[in-house]
């Protein structure tokens, strides 16, 4: 049964042939761009819903850098480039813990948390 997880396993990349983008927005300076995405298991279906921001640079692609932690998922930026995320209890996790805290910094972009 592990090998089977394993073969649906995917990599959090732009490259992933699997990834299927449900939004994506970039930052009002344009440095940075969060996406919203699932991967397509085949004949499994979709996957959970994923949010990660990544700073925009020529071959940045790596998702797993900037993936927000379950129990926030990404609303939007607001107009000083800060990255408003909102929390919520993810079905698949019985016991969320909120790890941010409201009006500080992930990977370096200023985020507000909502509820």
């Amino acid at each position: 049964m592990n090998d089977v997880a394993e073969a649906f396993k995917s990599e959090h990349t732009l490259n992933e042939p699997n990834l299927n983008i449900l939004s994506e927005s970039n930052s009002p300076n344009q440095k940075y761009t969060y996406y919203e995405y699932q991967f397509d298991n085949g004949g499994f279906g979709y996957s959970r819903v994923f949010w990660s921001v990544i700073e925009n640079k020529e071959n940045k692609n790596d998702l797993k850098e900037g993936l927000i932690p379950s129990g926030y998922k990404i609303v939007e930026w607001n107009d000083e480039n800060e990255l408003i995320l909102e929390t919520w209890k993810p079905y698949y996790e019985t016991k969320t813990t909120y790890e941010l805290k409201d009006k500080t910094e992930f990977n370096g972009i200023k985020i507000n948390i909502t509820k």
